[in-house]
C-alpha cells in the first residue's frame, strides 16, 4: 500500500526528484522534496521559536493570568502552538494532542478559529495524573478549593483552562464571527470495561460502545453553562422533582442525572401549574442518559402543557 501511495504521488507531482551532484562520489544522487498543494503559506523556519514570544516563560505567565495562579510548570505558550497550527493545519483539521498538559493545544485551536473562522476541531488526552500537594501546593489547594474536587489531578487544570479561555475568546470576539465559533467542548472518560462485555464483542464496529461520555453533573454542568451563555459564576437552583433532582439555571431546566420517569414529569408539569416563582423557558435533557421512551414522553407532556396553558417552553435533547 505504501509502494502504491508512493507511485501515485510521484506521478500526481505531489513528490518530485531532483538530480543533485554528489562531491566525493560516483554518479549522481536523488534528493526527494514534497510540494504543498492545500497550502500556499511560506515553509516555517525551525528557528521561529526562538523568538522571545514564544517562550516558555510566556505560557507560564498567560496560565497565570487565566487561572489566576501558578499552577502548571513551564506551560507552552499559545503563540508558539498556534504558529504551528497556522502553517499545518487547514480550517477544518482535527488536531489530536496526545499529552494535553495544561490544555495550550485546546486554546490555541480556538484562537486561530477566532481569528481566521475556521472550523478546527481537537481532541485532547490527558491521564488523570495526582497532584502532589507537597510539590505543588498552589494547584492542589486551588483544585480543592476553588473547584471543590476532592482528589486534584493534572486533568482538572487542563478542564478549568479550556473553561475560561472558552469564555474570554467569546468576551472578546465580536458578534458576528461569534455566531459561526464553536467554543464547546465534551469530556470523555475511558473505564475499564467488564471481561463479560468484552468476551461478548465479536468485533468492532460503529455501534460498539467503548467511551463513555463523563457523567459528573459538574462538569457538564459547566459545560451546558458555557454553551446556554451563562457566567460561570451564576449558582444552579436544585428542584426536587419528586425525588429526582434538577438544576434551574438562568431558567433553563437542567435534566443531566438518569432515572428520570413519568412521576417526575408529572412533578414538572405541576410545578409549572402551580408555581408563580417556576418560570423556565427551556428543559434541556442529557441525551446520554434519557433513553428514547422518556425523552418521546417528555416532549409530548411539555407539547400538551403548553398548548394548554399557552406558555414559552423548549423540550431540547442534548448530547
Amino acid at each position: 500500500l505504501a509502494l502504491e501511495k508512493f507511485k501515485e504521488y510521484i506521478k500526481s507531482g505531489k513528490i518530485v526528484f531532483k538530480r543533485v551532484h554528489s562531491e566525493g562520489e560516483r554518479g549522481f544522487i536523488f534528493k526527494r522534496y514534497k510540494k504543498e498543494l492545500k497550502n500556499n503559506r511560506n515553509l516555517v523556519d525551525s528557528l521561529f521559536a526562538t523568538e522571545n514570544i514564544y517562550m516558555n516563560q510566556v505560557g507560564t505567565k498567560e496560565l497565570r493570568v487565566l487561572l489566576e495562579k501558578d499552577l502548571f510548570n513551564f506551560p507552552k505558550p499559545t503563540t508558539f502552538i498556534k504558529k504551528l497550527l497556522f502553517f499545518s493545519t487547514e480550517h477544518d483539521s482535527l488536531v489530536l494532542d496526545f499529552f494535553a498538559g495544561s490544555g495550550t493545544t485546546g486554546e490555541a485551536v480556538m484562537q486561530l478559529n477566532a481569528e481566521d473562522r475556521g472550523k478546527r476541531k481537537f481532541i485532547l488526552i490527558q491521564l488523570p495524573e495526582p497532584i502532589d500537594s507537597y510539590k505543588n501546593k498552589t494547584a492542589y489547594d486551588f483544585i480543592k478549593e476553588k473547584l471543590k474536587i476532592n482528589n486534584p489531578t493534572v486533568f482538572d487544570i487542563c478542564k478549568e483552562r479550556l473553561v475560561r479561555a472558552s469564555q474570554k475568546i467569546k468576551n472578546n470576539t465580536c458578534k458576528e464571527v461569534l455566531k459561526d465559533l464553536d467554543l464547546n467542548f465534551k469530556i470523555f472518560e475511558t473505564v475499564d470495561l467488564a471481561d463479560e462485555y468484552l468476551n461478548g464483542i465479536e468485533e468492532l464496529n460503529k455501534n460498539t460502545t467503548l467511551f463513555i461520555p463523563k457523567t459528573d453533573k459538574n462538569t457538564i454542568l459547566t459545560t451546558w453553562k458555557l454553551y446556554d451563555g451563562i457566567k460561570f459564576t451564576e449558582k444552579s437552583i436544585e428542584i426536587d422533582l419528586g425525588g429526582y433532582k434538577a438544576d434551574l439555571i438562568n431558567k433553563n431546566l437542567y435534566l443531566i442525572d438518569g432515572g428520570f420517569n413519568i412521576k417526575h414529569l408529572t412533578a414538572i408539569l405541576r410545578k409549572l401549574d402551580e408555581k408563580n416563582d417556576f418560570t423556565p423557558l427551556k428543559i434541556i435533557a442529557n441525551g446520554y442518559v434519557f433513553d428514547t421512551k422518556t425523552q418521546r414522553e417528555i416532549y409530548e407532556g411539555v407539547k400538551n402543557f403548553i398548548s394548554k396553558k399557552q406558555i414559552n417552553l423548549e423540550f431540547i435533547v442534548r448530547c
